[in-house]
């Protein structure tokens, strides 16, 4: 089999070499080729570190420039040319099968179809665009460009011959949309990670990260990793390190971010002593072993429709180093992934709630750190592991090609 995965890009975080590349090559059959063909805003300076990974795995990597502007004519002749690139691209390499990964390449693939009678489509959702552009970029769910984006969504839905969503509430809503039965084709993929290299560590390891950081084996370490945009909401985890360290005045607050001039304003904002706090960007392989040195990992976000087909790459990656993790209630399919051996749910980010929070931590999850530790890494191995993933992602493969894998 021959896969063609299609996907668009913004300024943001990049998915490919940390999320797809691993599943993919762990989810091929011998003799399945898997091409890679992005669209991306900035495609020159992303183009180098994936192109290289890339050919390690033996996949072929293409990138194409996104014209941005005016924003809704500009999309739509990106969509008829990326069906154009896509037509060509197939029938060069001999694609039998099309994953555009949401809405925008699945418009380009549904025109594309129209020309390939003869590929099959898999429909990679990947979360409810258009419903996030309303909830967080200010669009209107009766305007244009939001109805456009339902069209296409539903459409790609009903024509797919397998769909991938990331939670099981997105599963229900991208089906009741698209009036289909709810099996009829739609495989829930976690967004798994290597448990080889998120894993706990060795006391003697998580001690060794913590003198980097200046601090003992029994100081209680808060760690966050990952974006800080308004809707992860940087100014209630620093409330929330200032309610712990009302408790524990050694408490220490860890953000691990590509934004520090924001976490810093929230932190100042907060009244926190800069000694209770470090901000620091570190590269991606650094990461693991700082979520292992801490005591629990926070993944707080704005509850919305658009958020519960939201899988938190940031909460598997703290539940396979054995961190329990405080989130907010609402967001994916948490709700039934967490329980009180691995973490808490915020119903809402108030100050009583942050204070009850505080209060679970110190009182409960300190105490019991390793016990807690053992049952986070289970669960993390149960819900978002790697090999998780790729068994996944196979069974939506085997609905494409009608066979079992081996």
């Amino acid at each position: 089999m021959r896969l063609l995965f299609v996907t668009w890009d913004g300024p943001g975080p990049n998915y490919h070499e940390s999320l797809f590349l691993p599943i993919f090559a762990q989810s091929r059959r011998l003799g399945d080729v898997v091409h890679l063909l992005q669209y991306a805003w900035d495609a020159d300076e992303r183009s180098a570190s994936v192109r290289e990974a890339a050919q390690r795995l033996g996949m072929p990597y293409t990138t194409r420039p996104v014209w941005r502007t005016p924003q809704a004519p500009a999309t739509a002749a990106m969509i008829a040319k990326g069906a154009l690139d896509l037509v060509q691209y197939v029938r060069r390499h001999r694609i039998d099968v099309l994953m555009p990964r949401s809405i925008i390449p699945a418009g380009m693939a549904l025109m594309a179809l129209r020309f390939l009678p003869n590929v099959k489509l898999l429909f990679d959702a990947d979360g409810l665009m258009a419903d996030e552009r309303a909830d967080f970029g200010g669009w209107s769910r009766e305007g244009a460009p939001y109805r456009a984006l339902r069209t296409i969504e539903s459409a790609a839905v009903r024509r797919a011959d397998a769909v991938i969503t990331r939670t099981r509430r997105a599963k229900r809503i991208l089906a009741g949309r698209a009036e289909l039965d709810m099996d009829d084709g739609i495989v829930v993929v976690a967004n798994g990670k290597d448990a080889a290299t998120f894993q706990p560590g060795t006391p003697p390891e998580r001690s060794a990260t913590r003198r980097e950081l200046d601090l003992s084996d029994e100081t209680p370490l808060l760690v966050y990793a990952g974006s800080l945009g308004p809707h992860y909401h940087p100014d209630r985890l620093a409330a929330f390190a200032a309610a712990v360290r009302a408790r524990r005045t050694d408490a220490h607050l860890l953000i691990l971010t590509g934004s520090p001039e924001v976490a810093h304003e929230a932190a100042s904002a907060q009244g926190l002593d800069v000694e209770s706090y470090t901000i620091q960007r570190v590269p991606p392989e650094d990461v693991p072993r700082y979520l292992a040195a801490a005591d629990l990992g926070l993944a707080f976000r704005t509850a919305s429709l658009s958020q519960q087909a939201v899988s938190p790459i940031k909460v598997g990656e703290y539940l396979l180093c054995g961190l329990p993790v405080l989130s907010t209630s609402g967001i994916g399919d948490l709700d039934d992934q967490l329980d009180v051996t691995t973490g808490w749910l915020l119903d809402s980010l108030d100050d009583q709630a942050l204070e009850a929070a505080a209060a679970w931590f110190t009182d409960e999850v300190l105490p019991a750190r390793e016990p807690f530790r053992v049952s986070c890494r289970a669960r993390g191995l149960e819900h978002f592991s790697l090999d998780r993933s790729a068994a996944q992602y196979r069974e939506a493969f085997d609905r494409i090609e009608g066979a079992v894998y081996a």
